[in-house]
């Protein structure tokens, strides 16, 4: 046997595949959400069922189950229609993570540096580790009510190598957004600007497309997992320029996205306004009272614009991590990032039971 027919194909993994946890592990919060009672608060995830529009869609979406969807689907048209682009300048996708993910296969390459923020979005962070690209961290400050973008050090980090500006606004776990301004500085580099923009809709000072309708090097993302309750069916979608676009389409595998299923629901979640703006106004309404209860036990929380509120963890035992278990043995389940516990807002009583278990937690 030669020595090619005696290797195994763990000689052939690329590095990525060694180093990299498995997704599991990432996603282990959702097993530990899956048992009957537990409050499921780790995923910004909307606790309440899509708007009564999406049932009859999917129930009428079973007509062309058996087809594949076009290429331009009825969701893109009503996306550019109502941002006011042409349709080309619209991908719609299986949740914005994969055309986030699309976008970083399109520029980066191993060894190239990426302009990231930290913290920020993790699985964006672990893509770039699967790329083997080389990732220039930028931290945020953060002063007792809230987290900052510094954008002069994100400029001063760009050098010649860098391929790709990443930025997520508002910022997962540390909800600060970041002001269209800035985003315009980073733009004037002509890098390839990433702007995650899953939480805008809970910012409502800040039309966000209205920066990215006219700049040809911003690739723009948002997604129907939040405020349209739509995170079980991954549908999201990117507005950019024409050009750009087009390239990170490409890096698509054709045919395999979103579904025929998730096109019909995307559209019907989209068509009615009320529902989302439903939404919206609770989410909003929820996280600011979930922030001014836990202050009022002591708890250091940030300010948020996203659906969640990021807890200042560094008081207690075990930090966010040890703050979690806490909460788990009480049947909630939230998302630990180091110093920083991440609470998506649920419903009235969900966000009750949370403030009940700080308080028990902490001897009140």
């Amino acid at each position: 046997m030669s020595k090619a027919g005696a290797a195994t194909f763990t000689d052939r993994l690329v590095p990525a595949a060694r180093s990299l946890a498995p997704s599991a592990e990432y996603l282990r919060h959702l097993s530990l959400s899956a048992d009957e009672g537990v409050i499921r608060l780790a995923s910004n995830e909307n606790t309440e069922p899509p708007s009564p529009a999406v049932a009859r869609a999917l129930a009428d979406a079973f007509g062309d189950a058996n087809l594949s969807p076009p290429p331009i689907s009825p969701l893109a048209r009503e996306l550019a229609r109502r941002h006011g682009v042409d349709v080309d300048r619209i991908l719609v996708t299986a949740g914005s993570t994969e055309v986030i993910d699309a976008a970083l296969r399109t520029f980066v390459r191993a060894g190239d540096e990426v302009v990231f923020p930290s913290p920020s979005w993790p699985v964006c962070r672990q893509r770039l580790a699967a790329l083997e690209a080389t990732v220039v961290e930028v931290p945020l400050e953060c002063d007792q009510r809230t987290w900052h973008y510094r954008v002069g050090a994100l400029l001063e980090a760009v050098t010649a190598a860098t391929k790709l500006i990443y930025v997520c606004t508002p910022n997962n776990p540390t909800g600060n957004p970041i002001a269209p301004a800035d985003l315009a500085r980073l733009a004037q580099t002509g890098l390839p600007l990433l702007v995650d923009a899953a939480y805008c809709d809970f910012e409502p000072r800040v039309d966000i497309v209205a920066f990215a309708r006219d700049r040809e090097n911003v690739i723009l993302t948002r997604t129907f997992s939040k405020a349209y309750c739509l995170a079980g069916l991954r549908v999201g979608y990117a507005l950019g320029g024409r050009e750009i676009i087009g390239y990170v389409e490409r890096m698509l595998v054709p045919g395999s996205a979103v579904s025929n299923a998730a096109l019909h629901a995307g559209l019907a979640a989209l068509s009615d306004d009320r529902y989302y703006e439903r939404q919206t106004a609770r989410i909003t309404a929820e996280r600011d009272r979930l922030t001014v209860a836990l202050r009022a036990l002591g708890i250091g929380v940030w300010e948020s614009w996203g659906n969640f509120v990021p807890i200042d963890a560094r008081a207690f035992p075990g930090l966010a991590g040890g703050l979690a278990d806490a909460l788990r043995a009480r049947r909630i389940v939230t998302r630990p990032f180091g110093d920083i516990l991440r609470i998506s807002v649920g419903v009235a009583r969900e966000n009750d039971a949370v403030i009940a278990a700080i308080a028990s937690i902490i001897g009140q």
